[in-house]
């Protein structure tokens, strides 16, 4: 039997841009024989996708099925990060480039019984960040020792600008109207109580150190929490508004290293060089609950979309990126209690 499905796919590997109709005829050779092979033996193998049609960066379910005799042995290798696919052109029925599918979740896999009959489930989530005619190669499995293949599966994916008419997120929305900036006269009258603070606390500083100044020199150092310091990083990155100067890839980059440093400093974890799927898993295990790491999921598959398939997006989008990074902010740091000053 495993001779007989490598014979098969070398036939389906064999293909040129001449003979599109030969290529096609292979196609539904591999399929009948397959089928035939598997009726023979018990089996009734199956592989579908739960949609024909997605946008760029959205999930898309692959779903191999396998009907088998009570106390049958079944066995697969499956993908950790990636799953290799081929992209075919609208326009063209031969001409189809190599392309990887990016796993979103791991492989995952489930056996149901109905009498003398045992049904073998396993899926794949997968995202695909080329657009055209995606097709998947038939997958391969085993059952008592010899090899099978699935039917190869195929989806279209397009392309779509992420915009406010194509919403990202589901939370209750609130923004304040920015005034516009202060005179200093305006301030001072406004402000009036920091001024009144700052200067009675020059005051204090001065008369502490005329009484202070014979015991030796106290040197005070200020040391900012990972809380203040993140807050103040994305502050200081809204400010810039890299968007407005045709820098979004920039801004995205940055707020995801500010992120993933923050989380990393905070749980102790590695998260600036891993991938989407990794830090997730990663961030579960360290015990986050399921809405925060889901939360920041949302914010780093806006930067993949920016960074890798080129979208863009509106000031309102980014705005709320940044709102979305500063509750993971809050939600996860502890109260602190300790002094932020420290003499040395």
């Amino acid at each position: 039997m495993t001779k007989t499905i490598h014979i098969f796919h070398s036939v389906f590997s064999f293909r040129t841009a001449k003979e599109a109709h030969v290529l096609h005829v292979n196609r539904l050779v591999i399929w009948g024989a397959c089928m035939v092979t598997s009726v023979a033996f018990g089996q009734e193998l199956s592989a579908y996708l739960n949609h024909d049609r997605v946008k760029m960066g959205e999930p898309v379910e692959l779903r191999l099925v396998v009907k088998l005799p009570e106390n049958s042995a079944i066995s697969i290798e499956p993908y950790e990060k990636e799953l290799p696919a081929l992209r075919k052109k609208e326009d063209s029925q031969v001409s189809e480039n190599k392309i990887v599918l990016e796993l979103a979740e791991a492989f995952k896999d489930t056996m149901k019984r109905s009498g003398n009959k045992v049904t073998w489930i396993g899926s794949y989530s997968l995202v695909a960040w080329d657009t055209g005619k995606i097709v998947i190669p038939a997958q391969k499995v085993t059952i008592n020792d010899s090899t099978f293949l699935f039917n190869e599966t195929t989806f279209t994916v397009i392309s779509e600008t992420i915009g406010v008419q194509d919403e990202l997120f589901d939370i209750e929305e609130g923004f304040a109207t920015v005034p516009d900036e202060l005179t200093l006269l305006q301030w001072l009258k406004t402000y009036w109580y920091i001024t009144a603070g700052g200067t009675l606390l020059i005051a204090a500083s001065i008369w502490w150190y005329v009484r202070k100044k014979n015991k030796g020199v106290v040197k005070i150092e200020t040391v900012m929490s990972l809380k203040d310091r993140t807050l103040f990083a994305i502050n200081m990155l809204d400010k810039q508004k890299l968007w407005q100067e045709g820098n979004l890839k920039q801004h995205y980059s940055e707020m995801s290293h500010i992120m993933r440093s923050y989380l990393s400093g905070r749980y102790q974890l590695n998260l600036l060089e891993r991938t989407t799927f990794e830090t997730k898993a990663l961030l579960i295990q360290a015990g986050l609950p399921a809405d925060t790491v889901e939360t920041f999921m949302v914010i780093l598959r806006q930067a993949d979309m920016v960074k890798f398939a080129n979208s863009t997006t509106d000031e309102l989008n980014i705005l709320k990126i940044s709102m979305l990074a500063k509750q993971i902010v809050a939600e996860t740091s502890p109260l602190e209690i300790e002094s932020e000053e420290r003499r040395s």
